[in-house]
């Protein structure tokens, strides 16, 4: 990643000259704001003064999203629904003695039910209004990119967690030069660039053992090796089926890598409604030649690979059917329904009238998304040939995934995962996966945006009749995320 003074240049460049100015202007309304009003706000003032904390400028122009998504809508929106409690607080830190609102937080941060969904940034942000230059604000982002330079951990949870976040903030800008009003933007930016790459299965070892496999999927051992006892000892086909974003073509990737002897052994294919069985087992496809048509009987993708397998009864083969129920599969599969429990039989082929064999030495791994189709609604004549493999929301496989992840990864990812769970079911089969919230650099403005762009929209489609449901839900999702910015 860039050094901390190509960061801080690369954000100020970004702002534009007014950077610090703006930011300076908009805190003084937020100060004159607060005089007036702290102590006496409504619902309306709570949320405006969101807004005015939210408040920045960037190349000239004023903006409202400098703690987004803290400080929006919806968390204020919580926070004014127990104005007597808010106002209680609020005052106490901005009016009271400095020694004593100090205290006043670190008791709020040991027990959070004292200022129920304050969260970590408004307590701490109304102390750094007071005095900047001593007090920072503990943003999730903010406290992971000061760590990252550091290297020490930090946590809003106590006041002297406070206490030393704040000191280290204070040495780190005297030594890079940075305001106090630029601190959160540039470390922001420097937590988005020291997230580590994601490994690739490509990138993997030629062979993968079970425990890499488990390792890559961060599954138990016990687990994979279950899959792989059932691949090899009885039917050697299975399908991986769970709702959207619970790892099942990463799963079945891995696993091929296992089980193949090469990864040029390795076939994938994704099916889709227009898929046919000429695409899969065999097909008429139309040639020119000296200016006429004619038509070649020509081998789909499974067939090729059963006969590269044929010739290599030493190797193994493995076939990756992705999205395997969208397609009409009794008509894709035809005899492949008799060959894959039939073993080593042959078939004539219909077009080209060759006999076909599917060897002992080919696997095929399916996936198949129950949020489009359930099981149960599979052929069964199909479905008894597969080994089925249920790969349901997992909150043990997020857990395993934020270990050696900072805290707030760990506290965010957790947290809106079980929100979302629970309020839609954990056995329903539109119950968004663990994979969604597996972001590296996991910050409060990606969980939003992962929320906003990819989760609602797929859940407003199945709950189109309950959509009072959804706003409940949209709007303590939101809050959450605001919470543990």
């Amino acid at each position: 990643m860039p050094d901390t003074a190509e960061v801080v240049a690369t954000v100020r460049e970004n702002f534009g000259p007014e950077f610090v100015t703006a930011r300076l202007a908009a805190e003084e309304r937020t100060r004159a704001f607060l005089d007036e009003h702290a102590g006496t706000m409504d619902a309306e003032r709570i949320i405006a003064l969101g807004r005015l904390i939210n408040e920045h400028g960037k190349l000239g122009r004023v903006r409202y999203d400098r703690f987004t998504p803290g400080f929006t809508g919806a968390i204020m929106s919580k926070l004014g629904s127990d104005p007597g409690t808010f106002n209680t607080m609020t005052t106490r830190l901005w009016r009271e003695p400095v020694e004593d609102a100090v205290a006043t937080l670190g008791g709020i941060y040991a027990d959070r039910s004292t200022f129920p969904h304050a969260g970590s940034s408004l307590p701490s942000f109304l102390l750094y209004l007071r005095d900047p230059e001593r007090f920072g604000i503990c943003v999730n982002a903010t406290m992971l990119g000061l760590a990252h330079e550091t290297g020490a951990h930090y946590q809003a949870k106590s006041l002297s967690g406070y206490e030393s976040f704040s000191a280290d903030l204070r040495a780190w800008r005297h030594r890079h030069g940075v305001a106090p009003q630029e601190a959160d933007a540039i470390l922001t930016a420097i937590m988005r660039a020291a997230k580590p790459a994601a490994v690739a299965v490509e990138k993997l070892p030629l062979t993968v053992g079970i425990e890499g496999v488990a390792e890559g999927c961060f599954l138990g051992v016990e687990q994979v090796d279950q899959w792989v006892q059932a691949l090899t000892t009885g039917m050697r086909q299975g399908v991986f089926h769970g709702p959207p974003g619970t790892g099942k073509t990463h799963v079945a990737r891995l696993l091929a890598r296992h089980l193949a002897t090469s990864p040029d052994h390795i076939e994938l294919t994704q099916f889709h409604p227009a898929y046919s069985y000429e695409d899969f087992i065999e097909g008429l496809r139309p040639e020119t030649s000296g200016g006429g048509l004619r038509y070649e009987v020509r081998p789909g993708v499974f067939a090729r690979l059963c006969d590269r397998a044929a010739k290599a009864p030493d190797e193994t083969f493995v076939m990756i059917i992705d999205e395997m129920n969208r397609a009409d599969l009794a008509a894709v599969f035809g005899e492949l329904l008799y060959l894959l429990e039939y073993r080593g039989a042959e078939v004539t082929l219909p077009y080209s009238q060759r006999r076909l064999a599917v060897p002992s030495n080919v696997f095929l791994l399916g996936t198949m998304n129950t949020a489009d189709r359930s099981l149960a609604m599979l052929d069964f004549a199909l479905r008894r040939r597969f080994n089925a493999f249920p790969l349901p929301p997992d909150e043990t496989v997020l857990a395993r995934w934020t270990t050696g992840r900072p805290d707030g990864n760990a506290e965010l990812a957790l947290g809106v995962f079980r929100l979302i769970r629970d309020r839609v079911g954990p056995d329903a089969p539109v119950s968004p996966g663990h994979s969604y919230w597996m972001t590296e650099a996991l910050d409060a403005a990606a969980a939003e945006r992962i929320w906003e762009y990819q989760l609602r929209p797929y859940l407003a489609e199945y709950w189109f009749e309950q959509p009072a449901e959804l706003s409940r839900l949209d709007t303590d999702v939101r809050s959450l995320i605001a919470e543990l910015a």
